[in-house]
């Protein structure tokens, strides 16, 4: 292909993939901005929920990778009736574990919450959120599963539009639940919760029914293959691959955890405010995702194609395109945070901690999209592990001892606590772009270890 041709299959993907987040994210923010009407204990009550589901969503995103990986490379090589399988592995191992942790909130759902605060409101009014929390775990797992699935044929199109009703539901559900409506009566924080599990819910059943309809995606591969039997061999790959991401996903929700105990020692209107900056950061950090994922799906096709050159070629226009738009976004984060955080809450003290919050992440825009970039295509090219251990580095070496340091030690302000968060980002991008030109991935094939190369050749 020539170079306009790679620009828009590489467009063709960020693009839907930037429309489904930039939903997601509005859902977001106008279902923060609801909650963001409440009380302060209201809203990190949700916060720290959120962290703990976080972690598990995470897990699941982990598995999607390891399943788009998989996916994408069979389908580049033409392998097509192994495309369904290795879709199915994912969705049976993945749904099982999304009902143990599930099991496990419902024995003892006060048990992680005791960790972030012993304030009696906050930690009521979080039990009452996660009871509810828990009942969309399962259909959680599978909205990760499904999306994975379109993102591996190279179709991000249809979980767009599935993120459009999935998105709708939520939040024509929060202001009905929240504040009450049509007779229903208000519930506050707990009716947030029970908006995001329907439409979790429905997010679930419409991707099902996309794939497994006569005329979906996958109800045509495999044909004559029975569905949902369980072949470890394929489901041992979907692991091998999917768990790094998602050790490298639970560590960075794990230290998201500690941030926010370390948050919370400032006062609840400084978590507060840190919750609703981080809500209004995912306006400009959307495009990360999408460049994670067409790099991760990209490579993996070039590999199955057996093309080193295409390899290359993706990988440097998605270099060039995600420096131009990280500069878009730093602008938006540096020039417009009071604006942003005016749009989440009413109360100035929150608008004004969050706003520096936003203000240093706007320097972060261009490490971490190349970051994205950097990973998803080492990860592609058989080096699972690095991504993680960058990650690892990054958190544990330099931001979680340098915010005890400011927060405990020192006792500076709060906004040190951001600028420990910047540095981090910083020096995981360092260290992956270091290890890329190290080991010459651009040369996919030959650089394979072992026993990828092994693997390929069989």
């Amino acid at each position: 292909m020539d170079q306009k041709q790679i620009s828009r299959e590489i467009y063709r993907l960020i693009v839907p993939i930037l429309l489904e987040n930039m939903l997601q994210t509005l859902a977001g923010l106008i279902s923060t901005a609801m909650i963001g009407r409440l009380l302060s204990s209201d809203i990190s009550a949700q916060g720290i929920c959120l962290r703990i589901t976080d972690t598990l969503w995470y897990l699941y995103k982990g598995l999607s990778v390891g399943t788009t990986v998989l996916v994408s490379y069979r389908y580049g090589s033409g392998q097509r009736g192994q495309c369904r399988r290795a879709v199915e592995q994912a969705m049976l191992c993945t749904v099982p574990l999304a009902l143990v942790f599930s099991a496990f909130f419902f024995i003892a759902p006060e048990l992680p919450l005791r960790f972030f605060t012993q304030d009696a409101e906050i930690g009521t009014k979080a039990l009452e959120f996660m009871k509810i929390m828990r009942l969309g775990f399962p259909f959680a797992a599978l909205m990760c599963i499904n999306t994975a699935a379109f993102h591996g044929h190279g179709n991000t199109r249809t979980p767009m539009m599935i993120a459009v009703a999935v998105n709708a539901v939520n939040v024509a559900c929060g202001y009905v639940f929240i504040y009450g409506a049509f007779g229903v009566p208000a519930m506050g924080v707990r009716g947030a919760a029970l908006a995001l599990v329907v439409s979790q819910v429905a997010g679930a059943c419409l991707g099902l029914a996309l794939l497994y309809h006569p005329r979906g995606l996958l109800y045509g591969e495999d044909a004559g293959k029975r569905f949902f039997v369980m072949d470890w061999k394929l489901a041992k790959e979907v692991y091998a691959t999917g768990l790094p991401v998602a050790c490298e996903s639970i560590m960075w929700q794990i230290s998201a955890i500690l941030v926010s105990k370390i948050v919370l020692t400032y006062g609840s209107d400084c978590f507060a405010a840190y919750q609703l900056g981080l809500q209004g950061e995912t306006i400009f950090e959307m495009p990360s995702v999408g460049f994670s994922t067409a790099a991760t799906s990209l490579a993996s096709k070039a590999l199955g194609m057996r093309d080193d050159g295409l390899f290359k070629a993706y990988f440097r226009q998605l270099i060039k395109s995600a420096s131009i738009i990280s500069l878009f976004t730093s602008a938006g984060l540096l020039v417009t945070p009071g604006f942003v955080m005016r749009l989440l809450t009413d109360k100035p003290e929150l608008q004004a901690i969050g706003a520096g919050y936003l203000f240093i992440m706007g320097f972060m825009q261009l490490p971490q999209n190349l970051s994205q970039v950097f990973n998803g295509t080492i990860r592609s090219a058989g080096y699972k592990n690095v991504p993680m251990r960058v990650v690892f580095t990054g958190i544990w070496i330099i931001r979680i001892p340098l915010i005890l340091l400011f927060a405990y030690v020192l006792k500076w302000d709060i906004l040190f606590v951001w600028v420990a968060m910047g540095l981090d980002q910083f020096s995981r991008c360092i260290l992956s772009g270091l290890f890329y030109r190290h080991k010459k991935i651009g040369d996919s094939v030959l650089r394979l270890p072992p026993q990828e190369q092994e693997a390929l050749r069989a």
